[in-house]
């Protein structure tokens, strides 16, 4: 198996219940696993695998569409993901909001989506 890891990339979006966060936005923080069988003894070439580059795209794109639930775009993120790459195997998406608006907070707050096929 092999897994394409996608770490520590930051965002600025508009997700969230409160009119406040829809408004202002948030930092973010998104990482993601994809995980799949290799076919090839060896991978020599960028069509035997996962492009990355792509990968990033899809959770680029979806962090600028405001959501209400940070599951919801997990979810979107991964099935896209998915989607694209249908002999993925395993994919882990977690999603951070660096600075929630919780009176007395430190720290962040999140969610992650690990789902088999």
């Amino acid at each position: 198996m092999i897994t394409i890891h996608l770490h520590n990339l930051k965002f600025y979006s508009f997700h969230g219940v409160h009119e406040e966060e829809k408004l202002l936005g948030n930092e973010y923080e998104v990482n993601a696993d994809v995980q799949f069988h290799e076919e090839h003894a060896e991978i020599h070439s960028l069509s035997q695998t996962i492009n990355y580059a792509e990968v990033y795209e899809i959770i680029n794109k979806r962090m600028h569409i405001p959501a209400s639930l940070l599951e919801t775009v997990v979810m979107d993120i991964g099935n896209a993901i998915h989607e694209k790459y249908d002999y993925v195997r395993y994919i882990n998406i977690s999603l951070k909001k660096l600075h929630p608006p919780i009176e007395g907070i430190e720290g962040a707050v999140g969610v992650s989506w690990h789902k088999e096929f």
